[in-house]
Formats: C-alpha cells, structure tokens, sequence
C-alpha cells in the first residue's frame, strides 16, 4: 500500500496496534531469563485487581440498558417505518448501532470482568499488567461511545437524503469525514481496547509457566486464550469492514455480503470469543458458588466441540461472503443467483451450522447439570442464561428469515 493512499486515520490505527504488538513481544522475550516462582502468590496480590472489575459489570449493565430503550424505541411503528424507508441510513440506526452497544458494551465488558477475576485464580498469578487491564477497558468504552453516537448520527442525518431519492453511496459521500472520522475512529480505538484486553491474558497465561506452583484448574488457560485470540480477530476484521472502501464493496454484495458483515463478524465474536469467555469463568467458579465442577474430560470435549464448530461456521461464511460477494460485485448476478451459482452453499452451511447447534447444545447441557442441585444465587442465573441461549439455537432458521426479510428491506431501500 503506497504512502499516499493511506489515510491518517488507519496509519494511527496501525501505529497503536503495531505498539501493542511491540509490548507485548517485550513481555514475551525479556532480555533477561525470567525467576520462576515456586511459592504460591499471597492472595492479596493474586486478587488485586479484583475491587477494580465493579466498573466492568456497571459499565455493562449500563450498556444493556441503553441497548434495551434503544430496541424499544426502533420499534415504536412510526420509527420503524421510517428506518425501513431510509434503507441502510436506517439499518444504522435500527440494526448496527443496536447491536453494538449490546454485544460489545453488554456482553463483552461483563465477559471481561469475569475474565479478570477467574484467569489469575486458574494460572494462580496475577494479571500481568494492571495498565492495559486498565486500557481495554476505557478504549473499548470510548471507542464504543463515539461508533455508537457516530453510526446514530449519520444514520439520522443520511435518512432524508434517501428519502429524497439519493442513493446511500452518494448520501455517505456527501457526508464525507463527518462519517468517516468518528465511524473509524470509533472503530480503531474500540478494537485498541480489545487488542490490550487479548494481550494482558496472553501474557498473564505465557507467564504463569514460570509459577511452578499446584494448578488445579489449568486446563481452563485454553478457553480464555482462545477467546482473546477470537475477540482479536473479529474487531481486526471490524476494523478492516468499516474501511471506507471494504465498506462500499459490502453494500454493493448486498445480501451476499451479510455472509461476512454480519454474520461470520458477530459469530467469531459471540461463539468463539464470547461464548468461551463465559463458559471458561462458569466452570472456573462453579465449584465455588455449590455447583458441581464437571471433570476435565467433559470440559475438554466442551471445549474441542464448539471451537471446532464456530470455527468451521465462521470460515464456511466468510467463503461464502467472499465468493458470492464477487459474482455479484464482479459478474453482475443477483445474490440469489450468486447463492444458486455456488454448489457448496447448502452443504457448507448446514454442516457448519448443525457442527456449532450440536457444540452449543453440549455446553448448555453441561452448564445446567453443573448448577442444577446447587442452592447458590448462580444457579437462578445460570439457569435463565441456558434457556435463552437454548432458545436462540434451537430457531436458527428465524435468525436466516430476519437477515433476508432485512436484507430485501435494505436492497429496496437502496
């Protein structure tokens, strides 16, 4: 990529991420051979960042809240009518921004907070570095704020354009940096808060081979460094969509776009990254709160199953956004024809689809025989968190149904 074509908004981008690879290289190799520690750290320091998770948790219900009056408000019949008409100004408004504040400063800040009060009792060290705990926390809020405020306002602003009979393209041009400033902006710093939250439980877990100290738990280290490791990909690739031209060419896919933008970007995010977060801290404290800790065996399995099915789901969908996405862009098909065009299409996705069901249900099952007999407050939770994880997956054909219901709204829209 030539100097000139690249923008001061992605060369900070690049700059920040670069840095936070640079540190946590330096973490990885020290210049000296690092002590090993054969005594157990006091419990003061291995809890210490434990009074400082309270804002993951307020922050995150904060951001359900906001969500939830924002899904209420959408669908009032006079709003929603009017986001239908605006096209994908409206998809903004209605679907992006909702979804944002829901999973990123809903689901990922409480995920995060758990994180940080199971991992150092698993690995049996302290967070490696208090600063970029610190870090992911205040860069995905405000990075999530302004993508947030960003995406309302433009929506907002662009919808009587469209009304009038402009195009969204030419109504994005027309909105120019007031667009593109604050929307990647937003992006970049929410994805640098992402970035130090996976280098923190990379590190912390790379450095806890030197405790040599009694690991009960250890066998847990996998699921929170595979989902920093997902959390990373999925806002990399957030990041790479909201570039203005990576953008242009999803709009024009259309529905074979929605392959990558949403779907394989929300499934990376929830399933591997998410979903492995929290499952990770349940079985971490479910012994703890008087639930029964199932053994190491079924958590491995637990384990292999949904990596193995998220995995397979997230790449058979970018394939297909990939490959769809050019016969439309490039061929001039319909995403129908496109979806016809492609003879994998149905076996892809059914495999894929009936791989992640069968691994979600798995971890349902074992998450609800774990707390069922406990008297604990988990288990009301817990409990509550299973049906409606239990509900979703067992309706993936309505969640197809929204997304070309959608997608035709959008493409009439246009």
């Amino acid at each position: 990529m030539w100097v000139k074509h690249l923008s001061s908004l992605q060369f900070l981008t690049y700059v920040a991420f670069f840095a936070v690879v640079v540190a946590a290289i330096c973490k990885f190799i020290p210049g000296k051979a690092a002590p090993v520690r054969e005594e157990p750290y006091p419990d003061e320091e291995l809890h210490r960042h434990d009074p400082k998770t309270a804002k993951y948790f307020i922050g995150g219900a904060l951001f359900l809240v906001l969500g939830s009056v924002h899904m209420v408000l959408k669908n009032l019949p006079w709003i929603s009518e009017y986001l239908a008409r605006t096209g994908y100004a409206g998809h903004l408004v209605r679907d992006l921004s909702n979804t944002h504040v829901m999973i990123v400063g809903g689901g990922t800040l409480l995920a995060t907070g758990l994180c940080w009060l199971a991992l150092p009792r698993i690995v049996q060290r302290p967070l490696a570095s208090e600063g970029l705990a610190q870090c992911a926390f205040w860069f995905t809020v405000i990075g999530l704020a302004v993508f947030y405020v960003s995406l309302i306002g433009n929506g907002i602003a662009m919808g009587p354009l469209i009304e009038h009979g402009w195009t969204y393209p030419a109504a994005k041009a027309h909105m120019g940096q007031w667009y593109k400033v604050p929307t990647g902006m937003g992006a970049g710093v929410m994805g640098l808060g992402y970035w130090c939250f996976a280098t923190n439980v990379m590190v912390t877990i790379f450095e806890s081979r030197l405790v040599r100290v009694p690991k009960p738990q250890w066998h847990l280290w996998k699921f929170f460094a595979t989902g920093a490791a997902a959390l990373t990909v999925g806002t990399v690739q957030g990041v790479i969509q909201v570039q203005p031209a990576n953008a242009d060419w999803l709009y024009k896919a259309g529905h074979a776009g929605e392959w990558i933008d949403p779907i394989s970007h929300a499934h990376i995010n929830l399933v591997t990254g998410l979903a492995m977060l929290v499952a990770g801290s349940l079985f971490a404290f479910v012994r703890r709160l008087g639930g029964v800790e199932p053994s190491r065996r079924l958590v491995d399995i637990c384990f292999f199953a949904l990596l193995g099915g998220s995995l397979a789901f997230y790449f058979s969908t970018l394939y297909l956004g990939f490959h769809e996405g050019s016969l439309v862009v490039h061929h001039g098909l319909t995403p129908e024809a496109a979806e016809e065009a492609t003879t994998l299409h149905p076996y892809l996705i059914m495999g894929s689809g009936i791989a992640m069901f069968a691994a979600f249900w798995l971890l349902l099952t074992v998450a609800v025989r774990s707390v069922w007999r406990s008297r604990s407050r988990l288990r009301p939770f817990v409990l509550a968190g299973c049906a409606a994880g239990g509900r979703h997956a067992a309706r993936p054909g309505a969640g197809g149904a929204a997304r070309e219901r959608g997608a035709r709204s959008g493409r009439c829209g246009r």
